[in-house]
């Protein structure tokens, strides 16, 4: 995965680079109803060369990487939704509001999934194992 960032600081050997947050909406914020609170993204980097701040650099982040924290982040909540609403299903399966209960139940896995993520993601950021690269100047 490639973008465009900006450098913002430079301490050493490691900088602080700001990249614009990619967005459907496009660069058209006001006709967006998402109500972005974050425009762009800041991380710190390790750099090796002759940078300096306000320098436009390409940003390299391995694919399998970037696929391995889309399939967690969507994947988590899905298997744990489809498991809860199944077992639900299993155990209500004479009462006549079993979907009721199910799609409740299947509100409530998500919550219990976001845990589970925040978890993860604080694991993973100690292992710092989304790692960006710079490239060429731009």
């Amino acid at each position: 995965m490639e973008q465009v960032g900006k450098i913002e600081k430079i301490e050493g050997n490691k900088a602080i680079i700001s990249v614009k947050r990619v967005s459907s909406c496009g660069d058209n914020c006001k006709s967006c109803g998402s109500s972005c609170r974050q425009p762009s993204v800041m991380f710190e980097t390790e750099i090796s060369g002759d940078y300096e701040v306000g320098d436009y650099v390409e940003i390299t982040t391995e694919n399998s990487v970037v696929l391995k924290q889309i399939l967690m982040l969507y994947g988590i909540p899905f298997v744990i939704m489809l498991i809860t609403i199944g077992i639900v299903q299993l155990i209500f399966m004479s009462n006549a509001n079993k979907d009721m209960i199910s799609a409740v139940a299947s509100i409530a896995s998500l919550a219990v999934s976001y845990f589970i993520l925040k978890a993860y993601d604080k694991k993973e950021m100690k292992k710092n194992t989304l790692k960006f690269t710079l490239g060429k100047k731009l």
